[in-house]
């Protein structure tokens, strides 16, 4: 018998937003029936964007290399974005760069409901 304290201090495994199911265990996405499997980098540049609410370089440059924000940082960041991009290419989720502050990830289907 399974006890409920143990089922209680389980970590959270997925994460449900709009269409996107996140599984933080396999660092994959479940998007229209489509699963994207991303790096463990890729998946953590893109976990905080989950909200639809801009992040700055500077946040993702730390959450994820754990160091501050410098031109070495951030072509390491635009390049994991690019590949993300083209992960996502076909999926209706779209990346897009919040010039000078940092990136924000915007489901095609959000437009409608901010129009």
């Amino acid at each position: 018998m399974v006890s409920t304290s143990s089922l209680q201090q389980r970590p959270e495994t997925s994460t449900q937003v709009e269409e996107i199911e996140w599984n933080i265990e396999r660092h994959t996405l479940l998007i229209k029936n489509r699963t994207i499997a991303l790096t463990l980098t890729e998946f953590q540049l893109l976990y905080p964007l989950r909200t639809g609410l801009p992040v700055t370089y500077a946040e993702l440059a730390l959450m994820v290399y754990n160091c501050s924000m410098d031109n070495k940082v951030r072509m390491m960041l635009d390049k994991h974005i690019d590949r993300m991009r083209s992960k996502l290419r076909g999926t209706g989720i779209y990346i897009y760069c919040v010039l000078g502050y940092g990136y924000l990830l915007f489901p095609e289907n959000w437009s409608d409901a901010c129009a």
